[in-house]
């Protein structure tokens, strides 16, 4: 108590005097507080310094990475975190907008947006103009030891069109396309056909994925017909875990069989993807898997690129990659000697060497109509679109060579080892029957027309499966796939199998899908 009593009446006098004007006072006794505050300093400072070094050089060395490492860990982290969240933005291709149909575009919220339940049918003069025509055939002589080597073999052509007039019975074959339900819906002025299969049984509790699986050229939705049952009723055909049950939408391209051709010019891959986006949304869904093959996927990319967040994942059964670069160049070099030096497995090695008889001479005798669909296709669409015959030889020799490069060899294609007649006359059937096969190979002229390269330059973000077939025309390392699709989930060397995977293995190509989305589902 009696210190507190001394105590105030100094501090009331040191007042005092200040305001009386005695500065040399109080200026002594600051001056003395601050000499006392820096020699307080002085002898705490190095003290303090001293204990911390001590305690960091008494740390071993896992200690020091016990705290080091984390620090370092959530500052590299904090970084990353605001990098992606302050700017990158994804790029992505413009949706735009588009009008393929005849005559003028109808005002907005004119169009007929209805789904309008569809059925394939035939009659009896749709038959016997096949037949009159395939009476009438041609028949050219092959060379001697041809094979397929100068295309489809004449004298194998003459079976096949003797089986097509005599025992092929499209009735038959109509009912077996018409076994799903089919739709047509008007979307940009063109009507769209597609098939939509739902599973007949969902336990309770399941969850139904939807799936848009997307043909190319010279098929058809036909070729999901096999797939179709093993994707949406997986338990009855043995690949039942009880984790994934699809229901499958399959649209036909525009121009491509029951889907009305554009009227329009410039109908390329990206207004296909916007209107398919369009058929999905008109369905009903907001978020959807795709998967495609040929021109299926370069459309199913395009829209992943176009509107990522309604893609859910992207299943591809081949990948379009350009060989430009240096990078690409040097890869190609040494991968026949270092494979894993350039980001090459054994398997990528195998698939890509000798690489000018792979990827460029077996390419060039493979792309010859590439050539002319995509310069001048309608000269010779039209000698195609009045000839059965000559259809049929132009369409079914891709199913040949793009099965198997081996069936090169072969008088009969290898075509009956992989497939039924009556399968690949179906398909032929669909074009023939619809007049499709111009509007189809127009789809060339109009996409090769444009920069081919632009789809490439856009990332594709959403998660991405692989399905690499040993007999694709060209195979794409993972590496080679990274530079466009940047969050690759699965990539799969399947055993066997070529172009046409769901149309020739259709059990490897949906235990892929399978594998891919049930990944996709755990992240």
């Amino acid at each position: 108590m009696g210190d507190v009593v001394c105590a105030v009446p100094e501090k009331t006098s040191l007042r005092k005097r200040k305001r009386r004007g005695e500065p040399g006072i109080v200026a002594s006794l600051g001056a003395a507080a601050r000499r006392a505050r820096a020699d307080m300093w002085r002898e705490t400072l190095p003290n303090a310094w001293e204990s911390i070094m001590s305690r960091i050089r008494s740390f071993d060395y896992s200690q020091k990475n016990a705290v080091l490492v984390p620090v370092a860990a959530l500052g590299v982290g904090g970084m990353l975190l605001y990098w992606l969240r302050s700017g990158r933005k994804i790029k992505t291709i413009d949706m735009g907008e588009g009008w393929w149909g005849a005559g003028e575009r109808p005002p907005k919220g004119k169009e007929d947006t209805s789904i309008r339940p569809f059925k394939i049918e035939t009659s009896d003069k749709e038959i016997e103009d096949l037949h009159q025509r395939l009476d009438r055939f041609r028949f050219t002589p092959s060379v001697e030891g041809a094979a397929f080597h100068y295309g489809f073999n004449s004298s194998y052509l003459r079976k096949v069109v003797a089986y097509w007039r005599n025992q092929f019975d499209w009735r038959k074959q109509v009912e077996v396309l018409n076994k799903y339900p089919h739709f047509h819906t008007t979307i940009e002025g063109i009507d769209i056909h597609f098939i939509h299969v739902k599973p007949s049984y969902v336990p309770h509790g399941q969850a139904v994925r939807p799936l848009l699986m997307v043909h190319g050229w010279p098929g058809s939705f036909y070729e999901f017909y096999k797939i179709i049952p093993l994707l949406t009723e997986p338990a009855k055909h043995g690949l039942n875990e009880g984790d994934v049950v699809f229901e499958v939408i399959c649209p036909s391209i525009p121009g491509y069989g029951f889907s009305e051709a554009p009227h329009q010019k410039e109908f390329d891959s990206i207004a296909t993807a916007r209107i398919f986006h369009k058929l999905m949304n008109r369905l009903g869904f907001k978020e959807y898997y795709l998967q495609g093959g040929d021109w299926g996927a370069r459309i199913t990319t395009n829209m992943a690129q176009m509107l990522p967040q309604s893609v859910k994942g992207l299943h591809l059964n081949v990948v379009f990659v350009t060989l430009e670069g240096l990078g690409k160049v040097i890869s190609i070099m040494l991968g026949a000697y270092v494979p894993w030096l350039v980001g090459f497995s054994r398997e990528d090695a195998r698939r890509l060497y000798p690489f000018m008889q792979k990827n460029i001479y077996d390419v060039l005798r493979e792309s010859g109509y590439l050539h002319i669909q995509a310069t001048k296709p309608d000269t010779a669409g039209c000698g195609l679109n009045d000839s059965p015959v000559g259809l049929a030889a132009y369409i079914m020799e891709k199913f040949s060579t793009w099965t198997d490069k081996s069936f090169l060899h072969k008088d009969d294609g290898g075509l009956e080892s992989k497939y039924s007649l009556d399968e690949l006359l179906t398909n032929v059937m669909i074009y023939w029957v619809t007049s499709s096969i111009v509007s189809s190979m127009r789809y060339y002229k109009e996409n090769f027309s444009k920069d081919p390269n632009i789809h490439n330059r856009v990332g594709v973000y959403v998660p991405t499966g692989i399905a690499a077939f040993p007999q694709e025309l060209l195979h794409a390392p993972r590496v080679w796939a990274k530079d466009v699709y940047k969050n690759i989930i699965t990539y799969t060397y399947m055993p066997r199998g070529g172009h046409f995977a769901a149309f020739e293995e259709p059990k490897l190509l949906a235990q892929d899908i399978m594998q891919f989305v049930r990944k996709v589902e755990q992240l």
